[in-house]
């Protein structure tokens, strides 16, 4: 998938993904303004991850994903649709069925795409990073998920999965808040 550079802003993914039903909020200060941390969010690779990289495997992430880019992965390999502001905010953005045991993904090329789409048995699902200035010319990261599904039966599906996973993905958040600290750190 190409980059959407949006003439407006890129909304806030609340405003993408309006009837989500499951969601997850973190953030963190970065001690870098917002451009070094926005640099280190686009170059940041699954192997800069400490905590979670032994996860990787069990969502058979590993090894063929390992060397790539976060970014990458999601608009290459799952079809993401990518929108990004920079420094300020990015999303990542797609339609797919997480929970099942090869996940399946809809083709959306746009986040308008995203919004209307209204199949049955599918999730619309998106991370956000939004970067804020913080005094002492550092940057307050924040990163959310937000899930909605298109009906019943995929609200279900999903709650299920929800259930087990979101433990781990607010590891994996914390770990990349962790990382892009780290990243900033080095530059």
């Amino acid at each position: 998938m190409e980059t959407i550079t949006p003439a407006a802003p890129t909304p806030p993914l609340h405003q993408v993904l309006a009837g989500f039903q499951f969601s997850e909020h973190h953030s963190g200060i970065v001690e870098a303004p917002p451009a070094v941390v926005w640099d280190a969010l686009k170059r940041m690779h699954w192997t800069d991850l400490s905590a979670t990289r032994p996860l990787l495997g069990i969502r058979r992430l590993a090894p063929g994903v390992l060397g790539d880019r976060l970014v990458e992965t999601f608009t290459e390999r799952a079809g993401a649709v990518l929108s990004e502001d920079p420094p300020d905010r990015l999303l990542l953005v797609m339609v797919g069925k997480p929970w099942s045991l090869v996940p399946q993904h809809a083709p959306v090329d746009s986040l308008d795409q995203v919004q209307s789409f209204t199949e049955p048995g599918w999730l619309k699902y998106g991370m956000e990073w939004a970067l804020h200035p913080v005094e002492g010319n550092r940057t307050l990261v924040e990163t959310r998920t937000l899930c909605e599904s298109t009906d019943r039966s995929a609200r279900r599906a999903f709650g299920a999965y929800w259930r087990v996973i979101r433990p781990f993905s607010g590891l994996l958040r914390w770990d990349m808040i962790s990382t892009l600290r780290r990243l900033s750190a080095s530059t």
